[in-house]
């Protein structure tokens, strides 16, 4: 709820967004080409500062030393960086720290995790083996709530310092001159009183003035507000948060909801037991209005009780619901006021609601039906509607939850058994370029290329290697996008298709499917400059009949030309969520940043070793990290399994909440039926009988529970599924499975007092009549 309220000039600040529309579809992302920046801030006097920021993975290591530290998130911006964010810097001046080239600042914990307990400032460090970089300054250590989450600020006009020489040029005119690719975040300082819209009613001009010529009229920038990103983002990429926030306040609020109505039944029961101590009370001279100020406040300190409980379970749960979002969640009462206020309203509000109605009601019989004892006769008119409707909302809001859990587990399932279009199973991903965008512009290193084709050898000679290969990123884990043409489709039609780079044998070691022409092969001497594949929906997108028609067409891909040499089954590139996509692929070694290694199952630490150190014989400048691909594409439906089980752990709450005013409210009916089950078992009724007369209506009222929770479930998550390219059908046994599981539940609670009830001696019921 407070994500980036830290920065000093919040109200001000802004990402600026780029829209482009491809295909007839819009696509938002968070970074926008990076000559625009300097631009921006020459052309729009509405603009006080502007700041750039390109993210990286990047080895390190110090100057002196051998080990190598490879650093998720490092940053590099502008020298005005410190200006348009204001973060805190615990050592070194914040106005001048990135202004020197080669300069590079840190937060504390990369400080400790680089240098230990020295001083980090002063000291030099290689990045990607270039520089040395001297440390200037180190930041506080960012809070959780930012979207940023860099570890080390590096001069943006060194971002080509780092690439090997011969990609330096190129960087620099993606840097200086590339008015298509999306490439840096970009933020804006609006000048104070300046109207967001009127940067957008001049971003047209803009756009004519320095956008290519041919996307103008499909380009856009727009600003979205900083303070906003975390929980409303629609750039691509990135999740909203407040769909889980809207989830979890649902929530909340059904099972504040369920409390209520277990105390509204129960206060209502207990009240008619101290019916005489109304009548009294009303005989001696107070007034109804007294009685039910009386039975409000005895509400209010119950609930001022539980206000106070609660307080302390926050502080002792919170972690344990830090544990299942994967966020570290830290409240504090005094920081957090406007939340806190919130939590006395609560209090208030649901401490009124929940004891208003017991007090009117049991303050409205006079005197002379207190004592004549008919209190009671005629309660099963004038509350027990009331009371069957809020049991029904019980059980409903319980099912509700049951169900939805049970579907997206069902979803989680789906996805992960459906079959990807290749095999992953025992295959790593070893990144050979730290995750660079930049990589992508860089032209081919024959240098590099025979060191990568040496390394892939010695691996091979291994027995438990069974095969390898290279591309720019690895199936199911990314893909990038290019514009496509072909002799059908011109250039302004911007179509715009998912694309890798890929090696000879990559659709080998993944046993993928060749379902027409043929794989690339080395043999031909050509496939390296002119072959592409394409998998068969890219046929249909690229208004090819057939994949067999497909072979030998023409093509021309991110400003490569040649002809199509066969088609691939289709692949997921991603996780389903977004389905499976047209895809293009080609051979571009320059474009190579991860190898795949397809391991036997014969002593796999063993053979983790082995990689290990022969990779430092063959790339000493960059850290050894892998991951097995089956754990990555499990980790892609991670959002949804948090939600599976928070939602199993919430409706867990909501039945034990709802079984234990079932609980309640059984014993109550025993108490109060005790003479009525007295004489029935006298005349002969037998326990199953009695067992039944006090178990029917309450289930009768969970099956219609079960009647109404299952159009709104099936309405709510059929919303939620509609976000997915692959999805389940729901079935019955979602809701007949939570319905019939709460019935069970709901029926053990009843049988425990009911039976309790039914084997009685009656004699105690009826002694005194």
């Amino acid at each position: 709820m407070h994500y980036d309220e830290f920065h000093p000039k919040l109200d001000r600040l802004y990402r600026v967004n780029y829209h482009a529309t491809f295909s007839e579809s819009e696509m938002v992302m968070g970074q926008i080409p990076a000559p625009f920046a300097p631009l921006m801030i020459q052309d729009f006097p509405q603009l006080e500062q502007v700041s750039r920021m390109y993210n990286r993975s990047i080895s390190v290591r110090e100057i002196n030393s051998n080990q190598n530290f490879e650093i998720e998130n490092a940053y590099f911006t502008d020298s005005t960086f410190q200006e348009v964010f204001g973060f805190e810097f615990l050592q070194g001046n914040p106005e001048n720290s990135l202004h020197k080239p080669f300069s590079i600042v840190l937060t504390e914990e990369t400080g400790e995790k680089l240098f230990g307990d020295e001083n980090p400032m002063g000291k030099q460090l290689l990045l990607a083996n270039q520089g040395p970089f001297t440390v200037t300054g180190v930041l506080k250590d960012l809070p959780e709530s930012t979207h940023l989450n860099f570890e080390m600020l590096v001069p943006y006009q060194n971002m080509a310092d780092v690439e090997p020489p011969h990609a330096r040029a190129s960087i620099d005119y993606v840097l200086n001159r590339n008015f298509l690719a999306s490439h840096s975040m970009t933020y804006v300082l609006l000048k104070p009183g300046v109207d967001p819209e009127e940067f957008h009613q001049d971003m047209r001009g803009f756009l004519e003035r320095y956008g290519h010529e041919k996307l103008i009229a499909n380009q856009d920038f727009k600003l979205f507000p900083v303070k906003d990103i975390h929980l409303e983002s629609d750039a691509s990429g990135e999740t909203s948060a407040i769909t889980y926030l809207k989830f979890f306040m649902a929530i909340g609020f059904m099972i504040l909801l369920i409390a209520c109505i277990n105390f509204i039944n129960l206060s209502t029961a207990t009240y008619l037991t101290r019916t005489k101590e109304v009548g009294v009370r009303k005989v001696l001279g107070a007034g109804r209005r007294n009685l039910i100020w009386q039975f409000m406040g005895e509400t209010l300190l119950v609930s001022f009780i539980a206000f106070l409980v609660s307080l302390v379970a926050i502080d002792l749960f919170l972690p344990h619901l830090g544990n299942l979002v994967n966020t570290e969640l830290i409240f504090s009462y005094l920081e957090n006021w406007e939340l806190s206020l919130a939590f006395a309203a609560v209090f208030v509000v649901s401490g009124i609601l929940a004891g208003a109605y017991p007090a009117f009601y049991a303050t409205q019989f006079r005197p002379v039906e207190i004592f004549q004892d008919k209190v009671g006769q005629g309660s099963g008119t004038s509350s027990g509607w009331l009371k069957k409707a809020l049991i029904t909302v019980q059980f409903a809001v319980g099912i509700l939850l049951i169900s939805g859990t049970l579907i997206i587990l069902s979803q989680i399932n789906f996805w992960r058994d459906q079959p990807l279009g290749f095999d992953h199973d025992m295959v790593i991903t070893v990144p050979m370029l730290s995750q660079n965008m930049n990589s992508l512009f860089a032209p081919a290193d024959s240098t590099l290329r025979a060191r990568m084709k040496s390394f892939e050898d010695r691996l091979l000679q291994h027995p438990n290697v069974e095969a390898v290969t290279l591309g720019s990123a690895m199936p199911g884990l990314g893909r990038v996008y290019h514009p496509v043409t072909t002799d059908q489709i011109a250039i302004d039609e911007n179509l715009v298709l998912p694309a890798n780079s890929v090696d000879y044998d990559y659709v080998e070691t993944f046993k993928m499917e060749i379902v027409a022409g043929r794989d690339f092969d080395e043999e031909y001497g050509t496939d390296h400059l002119t072959g592409f594949l394409v998998n068969e929906l890219a046929v249909k997108e690229l208004r090819w009949e057939s994949p067999e028609d497909a072979i030998g067409k023409k093509i021309s891909y991110g400003g490569k030309e040649g002809n199509v040499v066969g088609v691939v089954k289709d692949y997921a590139t991603t996780g389903l969520q977004t389905g499976i996509e047209p895809l293009v692929l080609d051979l571009s070694p320059g474009r190579f940043s991860s190898f795949a290694i397809r391991l036997k199952s014969n002593d796999v630490p063993e053979t983790l070793n082995m990689l290990e150190d022969t990779w430092r014989e063959f790339f000493p400048a960059k850290a050894f990290d892998y991951s097995f691909i089956d754990e990555d594409l499990a980790a892609r439906y991670e959002d949804e399994g948090r939600l599976a089980s928070l939602g199993s752990h919430f409706a867990s709450i909501a039945i034990f909440l709802s079984c234990f005013g079932l609980f309640g409210l059984i014993s109550l009916t025993v108490q109060q039926r005790a003479k009525e089950i007295g004489i029935r078992k006298v005349l002969g009724a037998s326990v199953s009988g009695i067992v039944s007369l006090l178990s029917k209506d309450f289930l009768t009222l969970v099956l219609v529970a079960l009647a109404i929770a299952t159009p709104i479930t099936w309405y709510v998550m059929n919303l939620w599924l509609e976000d997915f390219a692959y999805r389940i059908e729901l079935q019955w046994w979602h809701f007949g499975l939570a319905g019939l599981g709460t019935v069970l539940v709901a029926f053990l609670t009843m049988s425990f007092q009911s039976v309790r009830a039914a084997i009685a001696n009656p004699v105690n019921s009826l002694r005194s009549e």
